[in-house]
């Protein structure tokens, strides 16, 4: 187990009180003022996602270190964590194994920081002020399958680091951690770092976040003689642009890497097409990924997950972006590897960032992670935590043939590469993604599921409640024929005091997310209408095709997918415990109407921490002057 920074603290009581209030006691109906007189944690359990990934209590960002470890039939997901505090600092991760990726337990348990196990060193050393991100394998030093796991992390010296400000040389460094006894303790290795310094002649705003995997298709592609693994990071070069820096090592030899290159040369705040659609690079990339997937024909599709940092914010305000491209892969002269992106947008068109991904063995599939942060303005300690993951979802390689381009919007570069035939239809290509089956399948065992078709009549030109779920709940309902604005109304109080709205708007291609009227509480959250980019297929034969609107409520944790090629992720905060009326939106002009032929709901999603309480909060803590270099480390939250 790696040391951890010596703790001088003192109990957020000096703000709000450190006793949990219990959660039975609170109104029905919270307003600003009846939180501002509520303790740390009193409203720990009123928001709290339970069907999705988070940590006990505290703040929690990156999914980390995510693997299949055959040796114990096991899967591992550390995340970074501050435990005790409800804002970014002192990061460490976190860790619970799962057998089927359903449900999750703490290694070590629940309880204040029981569940920490890469941890940080004695300030002053190379990892004294952060384990910042990275991913993890089931294989020792040599690259072997013997039950040890390894870790690739960027170890962290130095503070403040942010691709605004002036880069401290020395800032980051690359690490490795074992353990020989599945993840239950860390030990460093002894020659840390295993890459002390970033690109030669790089101005860098930042290089952190390995991701290190064995990949046979690169290493023909690069005309290696022997097996090696390959590893990517986030970076990018001031005044500049953003960069995936490219790294090899022998099989055999995983502390031994080589800079090969960049993978590409963006400009600064360049984009490969229409912003709305595909975003812009920014400034610096973070928490790079760097992988392959095979079409139903065998043929090999390469792609780059990122998250762009300090982009246009006209449709995105968060300035913080998670993208996706794909491109072709070819040699470079000097023997490194050339990426030209074709295609590309967003891997979430909501909040969630840091999304990252692991080769699951046991199931041949790959599988990704995101990091979704609550978006409370203010009352963040009697919430008593910050954060939790989207559900974990496959990717994979989707074809389409016989679509036809309608209104030119096939042809874009954009979200589909797409390949022109004879008779003048064309294959669109593109990333797709879905939340694990299995896992769906869990969380539905236990819910009352009802089939909403009779009651939906057709077609549907006004808004329609259908009925009430929880705060714990799935909707799936399928749109065709749409002529305006339609989509789902959830979270909505029998007086319609609150309401959320999800709509397709096929006028400019946009799904949104109204959250204008998501909670009665003054200022409690950010309430912009959230904004993404959706092109329906329309094929030569059948026309458009259906829009199928997935969405998982849970808490305050807002997930919608649709047709496997779009996903937004986003937050709401009702301030009434009524707030869970659900139905069809339409916007009620006279022109608008919509086929709704599918409408199902799933009331009360399980618990994916069954061993852990719902009310796991911990005492929140207060960093010292001293603890946090007079707060210039971190806040101190």
């Amino acid at each position: 187990m790696l040391r951890t920074l010596p703790v001088l603290s003192f109990l957020l009581s000096t703000l709000h009180g450190s006793i949990a209030q219990n959660t039975s006691t609170l109104p029905d109906v919270l307003d600003a003022e009846t939180i501002a007189s509520l303790g740390n944690n009193s409203l720990f359990t009123r928001w709290r996602p339970i069907s999705h990934f988070s940590a006990p209590a505290g703040w929690m960002n990156d999914p980390c270190g995510m693997m299949y470890d055959p040796t114990g039939d096991e899967y591992h997901l550390m995340y970074q964590w501050h435990p005790n505090h409800i804002d970014w600092g002192n990061i460490s991760w976190g860790h619970a194994t799962s057998k089927d990726l359903i449900t999750w337990t703490d290694v070590g348990g629940w309880e204040g920081n029981d569940a920490e196990s890469l941890v940080t060193g004695p300030v002053g050393s190379y990892n004294g002020l952060g384990i910042f991100s990275g991913t993890a394998q089931p294989v020792n030093l040599q690259g072997e399958q013997d039950g040890t796991l390894l870790a690739f992390y960027t170890s962290v010296s130095k503070l403040p680091t942010n691709w605004r400000i002036p880069y401290q040389n020395g800032t980051e460094t690359q690490s490795l951690a074992i353990s020989k006894d599945g993840g239950r303790t860390w030990q460093e290795y002894e020659n840390n770092p295993v890459i002390s310094h970033p690109p030669e002649g790089w101005n860098i705003t930042g290089w952190r976040d390995p991701f290190f995997e064995p990949w046979p298709e690169m290493d023909s592609i690069l005309g290696q003689s022997e097996p090696h693994w390959y590893a990517v990071f986030g970076s990018g070069i001031k005044g500049v642009g953003p960069r995936i820096p490219f790294y090899s090592a022998p099989a055999n030899d995983l502390t031994n890497w080589t800079f090969l290159g960049a993978l590409w040369e963006p400009s600064d705040n360049e984009t490969l097409g229409d912003i709305l659609e595909t975003s812009t690079y920014a400034f610096n990339f973070e928490v790079s990924n760097f992988f392959s997937l095979v079409d139903e024909d065998g043929d090999v599709h390469y792609y780059t997950l990122f998250g762009a940092e300090g982009g246009n914010t006209t449709f995105h305000p968060r300035a913080a972006a998670g993208l996706w491209n794909e491109g072709i892969v070819t040699r470079r002269a000097n023997g490194s590897a050339q990426f030209t992106p074709v295609a590309g947008g967003a891997i979430d068109s909501g909040l969630l960032y840091a999304v990252t991904s692991f080769n699951d063995t046991k199931n041949n599939r790959r599988v990704q992670w995101g990091w979704a942060v609550d978006e409370l303005n203010q009352f963040v300690t009697q919430q008593g935590f910050n954060g939790a993951f989207a559900l974990p979802r496959e990717m994979y390689a989707k074809k389409t043939r016989g679509l036809i381009n309608a209104n030119g919007g096939l042809t874009t570069k954009g979200n589909n590469r797409v390949v022109e035939h004879s008779d003048g239809t064309y294959t669109a290509y593109t990333l797709a993604a879905r939340p694990l089956p299995e896992v769906v399948s869990g969380i539905r065992n236990g819910t009352t599921q009802r089939n909403y078709r009779s009651a939906a009549d057709l077609p549907v030109s006004s808004p329609r409640i259908l009925g009430n779920g929880s705060d714990h709940m799935e909707i799936k309902a399928t749109f065709r024929n749409v002529t305006g604005p339609a989509g789902l109304t959830i979270a909505r109080s029998p007086g319609g005091e609150e309401y959320t709205t999800i709509y397709w708007d096929p006028s400019n291609y946009t799904i949104n997310v109204d959250r204008s009227h998501s909670s009665t509480i003054d200022n409690i959250a950010l309430n912009y209408t959230v904004v993404g980019y959706f092109y329906p297929y329309t094929f030569a034969k059948t026309g458009m095709e259906d829009i199928v609107m997935n969405v998982f409520i849970d808490g305050s944790l807002v997930e919608l997918y649709i047709n496997d090629r779009f996903w937004l992720t986003t937050r709401i905060y009702p301030g009434r415990t009524d707030s869970t009326g659900f139905g069809i939106y339409v916007d009620g002009s006279n022109s608008t109407h919509a086929e709704v032929p599918e409408f199902i709901s799933w009331v009360g999603t399980a618990n994916v921490f069954p061993e852990r309480p719902l009310n796991s909060s911990s005492q929140l803590v207060f960093d010292t002057a001293e603890q946090t270099n007079n707060y210039t480390w971190w806040s101190g939250r």
